[in-house]
């Protein structure tokens, strides 16, 4: 354990029966748990890894990735995963440097470069210098992402390593993980690192068909995803806005009624989780359909906001008033830059995912409000298809999330106003209904929910 931090080290192997004993050896004994897995070797490298204390699993499947992959099928929720290689190429001794940060609370991933470190003569090929920088120059180019090497010594929060998704079964494996990075809004750090010449032929470096075989996949993989990625983009122009509410997870001043049961730290990491979640499923949903977000926070600053969430978003002050006044502005601000489509989310429903999300973008180009019930009662999810001004004289809910929807009058305003809206089931529940009655009995909720122009969409958790 690294102060606090459970560390689990996998190390993907193919006949390294003579190295692998010193790499494991080399490992610092904070570790918690070293798994590796053997990739189809004709020595005795499993038998040596586990004479030195590993876990050693069989991945029959040929492949970088897929050794890597089932590693991580095989870990027991760690808080951070390090990626080795078997070789005794890198200094495992080292691993303080890349494991620290993430410890530290400082950042989700850490690669280790090879190239901004000390390395051996001859250690790193000059096929593999320029391979390491035509691959860091295109994922530039295309993801506005700098990197200087694909290193295989890396380190990654586990929580962020299952939000990235990785299924590359060879060499893409790396880049993929970096690319996903980038797009997820992970923050990632580059360290110096050394490195020397390792023990045994190089799988890759070591043959021409290797060579090729590596350099062919490494490419394919980053062209794919800019074209997955920018033909995503193209299909749909950016005319719906995604608007995230949430805060600085600044200890003492967030989930304030949270901290007598969960001490200040406790209630400000619960909320950095529940909003790391949240961005999560924000962030598939950029995979899914073209739609910029903007996050609108409070606490903190767009620095200390951009070094959390990531810095290829859009972040903004909720600004002056309250709930209800921040949020008609930030409806009023997006249809003013010219939105057709926007929805705005909380981040206190980690049942909400990004489906959850799309189905409402979709109920949008049929409707003109869409509401998302919590079962507490409130609201996950609100969109809107058509901005109207805000609502003067308003009877407020005091439990509603959504303050600014919960005058007597606003049904028959939108009725009167010949919009299409949706109506979830759980709106007629509770105390909600009870402080909600409209202000005229034949245009109530209950009459507009049997209204054909309706439809009735699941409540979440």
């Amino acid at each position: 354990m690294r102060n606090g931090c459970t560390v689990a080290v996998i190390i993907p192997a193919l006949d390294e029966e003579m190295s692998i004993g010193k790499v494991l050896s080399a490992i610092p004994d904070w570790v918690d748990d070293i798994i590796v897995v053997d990739n189809g070797s004709t020595d005795a490298t499993p038998r040596v890894a586990k004479h030195h204390g590993a876990r050693v699993f069989f991945e029959p499947r040929r492949g970088y990735g897929s050794a890597c992959l089932l590693g991580i099928s095989r870990l027991s929720h760690p808080d951070v995963v390090v990626f080795l290689d078997g070789d005794y190429s890198d200094y495992p001794e080292e691993m303080d440097t890349v494991v620290d940060p993430i410890v530290d609370g400082k950042v989700d991933m850490v690669i280790g470069s090879r190239v901004l470190g000390q390395r051996e003569s001859g250690a790193l090929t000059p096929q593999a210098v320029f391979g390491n920088w035509l691959a860091c120059t295109l994922m530039h180019w295309f993801w506005k992402i700098r990197y200087t090497d694909l290193g295989p010594f890396r380190a990654i929060r586990y929580r962020a390593l299952e939000r990235l998704q990785t299924h590359h079964p060879d060499y893409g494996w790396t880049v993929e993980m970096q690319i996903k990075a980038a797009r997820e809004g992970l923050h990632v750090l580059e360290v110096p690192v050394s490195y020397r010449r390792r023990i045994g032929e190089s799988k890759v470096s070591g043959t021409i068909r290797g060579v090729v075989g590596a350099g062919t996949t490494i490419l394919a993989t980053i062209f794919l995803a800019a074209v997955g990625y920018s033909g995503a983009r193209k299909r749909c122009p950016e005319k719906e806005r995604l608007i995230v509410f949430t805060r600085y997870p600044e200890a003492g001043r967030t989930k304030t009624r949270l901290i007598p049961v969960l001490g200040i730290h406790g209630a400000a990491e619960l909320h950095r989780n529940m909003t790391e979640h949240t961005m999560g499923s924000v962030r598939a949903l950029t995979g899914l359909r073209s739609v910029s977000v903007e996050v609108r926070y409070e606490g903190g600053n767009r620095d200390l906001m951009a070094g959390w969430l990531g810095r290829d978003l859009s972040y903004r002050k909720q600004g002056p008033g309250d709930l209800g006044d921040r949020q008609a502005l930030a409806f009023e601000e997006a249809f003013k830059t010219g939105m057709a489509r926007v929805i705005l989310i909380g981040t206190d429903c980690p049942a909400r995912n990004e489906h959850d999300i799309q189905q409402g973008f979709d109920a949008l180009t049929r409707h003109d409000l869409v509401l998302g019930p919590a079962n507490d009662g409130g609201y996950h999810l609100i969109g809107l298809g058509i901005h109207f001004p805000p609502l003067g004289e308003r009877k407020r809910c005091s439990n509603a999330p959504w303050p600014w929807l919960t005058s007597t009058d606003f049904p028959p305003r939108l009725l009167r106003r010949g919009m299409t809206w949706i109506v979830p089931k759980i709106w007629y529940s509770g105390k909600w209904r009870a402080k909600t009655r409209p202000a005229r009995p034949a245009l109530t909720l209950r009459r507009a929910i049997h209204d054909p122009r309706t439809v009735i969409l699941p409540s979440s958790g």
